[in-house]
């Protein structure tokens, strides 16, 4: 029987720092009990700081949500814990809830105008500072 090692012979044993193994993973790994198996999760933090919050809410445990999502059966587990929170709190949100947290003011058109005005702020800067130079073929109002 050959030795294992000798299929990955031409590997090395301690990656390279610009290799793609060596990259660290955004994606967080726990080990947990489901439906009374062991498996693991890789989740983003700010996923794992969400679930927390919901089982904090419940007053249950990591275990009992991600049962009670396998059960379920929608897709694979980690793609149905993400739509079970988003659902969760889409739920949870009320129109009273989006007042008091400052929503439904246009913060996103506010921010688009926001750039609009400094993208005009700028471009008058620069034609203002051409007319101060005097920039050839720009005629400033006294000289015409």
């Amino acid at each position: 029987m050959a030795r294992i090692t000798s299929r990955f012979s031409d590997h090395r044993a301690v990656p390279s720092e610009d290799h793609p193994s060596n990259r660290r993973s955004v994606l967080v790994l726990h080990n947990i009990r489901v439906r009374g198996h062991r498996t693991s999760i890789r989740l983003e933090p700010q996923i794992w700081m969400i679930l927390a919050e919901i089982c904090r809410r419940e007053r249950c445990t990591t275990q009992d949500v991600c049962s009670y999502v396998a059960g379920l059966k929608h897709g694979s587990l980690t793609s149905s814990l993400r739509v079970f929170m988003l659902d969760y709190f889409r739920t949870a949100a009320t129109e009273g809830g989006h007042r008091s947290a400052g929503h439904g003011k246009g913060m996103f058109i506010l921010k688009r105008q926001e750039r609009r005005q400094r993208r005009a702020k700028r471009a008058n800067r620069r034609a203002s500072d051409g007319l101060e130079r005097g920039a050839p073929g720009v005629l400033r109002p006294d000289d015409s």
